[in-house]
């Protein structure tokens, strides 16, 4: 498998995954230790860390209702480092995701994202 298709079958059975299913168990398999998420939210740029993040899901709340689906838009690898653009959405919302990558030990991780996001 190319390190391309690795990445984005990590992206979509991990990241995509934690999304559909409200489950922060899937986060612990892609997003790096170190991770940290920048979103610009009322004027204003948040940062929030691994814990923080993960925090914010819980599948007991989360709504079967919801269709998600993840595109991409780009993948770009440079021996062990990478950045891939999503946009990641269902019927409520879109986002827009670029995440910085670092392959450890065999496998990628996100190491951080910058996201934007359009409620519909």
């Amino acid at each position: 498998m190319s390190e391309e298709a690795q990445i984005k079958k990590a992206i979509i059975d991990y990241y995509h995954e934690g999304h559909a299913t409200s489950d922060p168990a899937f986060y612990k398999e892609i997003l790096h230790d170190r991770w940290l998420f920048f979103v610009f939210m009322n004027g204003e740029l948040k940062i929030f860390d691994k814990e923080e993040y993960m925090s914010k899901y819980n599948p007991e709340k989360n709504d079967d209702t919801l269709i998600w689906k993840t595109d991409f838009s780009y993948v770009d690898i440079t021996n062990n480092i990478a950045q891939a653009k999503i946009k990641l959405e269902n019927q409520r919302i879109t986002y827009i995701d670029y995440f910085n990558l670092i392959k450890e030990n065999g496998r990628w991780w996100i190491v951080n994202k910058l996201s934007d996001y359009t409620v519909k």
